[in-house]
């Protein structure tokens, strides 16, 4: 399920949300905006020194993993 597609049918009432994305339709989605925006282009060496962070790193890796919120 594409990501326009899942926030339309989370709108509509059709699906709980948070709604689990599928990691490549994110790596999409994080990719055409790094690509697009420049905003979010100037904000990417923070949000890679975050991830770097070992805490953070760790709490993101447990999102991925999770399988239910």
């Amino acid at each position: 399920m594409e990501l326009l597609t899942a926030c339309s049918m989370i709108r509509e009432g059709l699906v709980e949300a948070p709604y689990k994305l599928k990691p490549h339709t994110i790596l999409k989605a994080y990719t055409e905006k790094m690509v697009g925006d420049p905003v979010f282009r100037a904000t990417t060496p923070n949000m890679l020194r975050y991830i770097t962070a070992r805490r953070a790193g760790a709490q993101i890796l447990s999102r991925l993993r999770r399988r239910s919120y």
